[in-house]
């Protein structure tokens, strides 16, 4: 009984002896890397989303012959599926015409702030 008691407080010890060295070696990402990923990842997700109105603003214009639309809002009002109008960080997307084949659209981007360096833009 002895030898059985000993033999399982060995095991008992070596267990913890491994996951303490594996917890301690562990290399875990801090916040902040997860936080720039995560805001990366909103920025391409908006890159994505811009690119998507922009193929569907287009096809809209080659089907009914129109020129750029006013608003973006006044536009998806005449199409029969809605696209999201927000960017990776919840926040309205800006449409601007240029011309009457051409428009751009702006996320203001991290910051939240439009004009700034962090804004994602798409001219078309």
């Amino acid at each position: 009984m002895k030898g059985k008691g000993a033999l399982a407080i060995l095991l008992l010890a070596m267990v913890i002896i491994y996951f303490a060295y594996f917890m301690r070696t562990e290399k875990k990402a801090p916040v902040e890397e997860d936080i720039s990923r995560f805001n990366q990842t909103r920025g391409e997700l908006t890159a994505v989303n811009l690119e998507s109105l922009s193929r569907a603003i287009i096809e809209w214009m080659a089907e009914s012959g129109q020129e750029a639309p006013e608003s973006l809002k006044g536009w998806q009002a005449t199409r029969s599926y809605s696209l999201s109008l927000t960017d990776g960080w919840g926040r309205n997307i800006k449409y601007e015409k240029v011309s009457e084949t051409s428009f751009r659209l702006r996320s203001a981007g991290l910051d939240g702030c439009f004009e700034t360096e962090d804004d994602i833009i798409k001219e078309y």
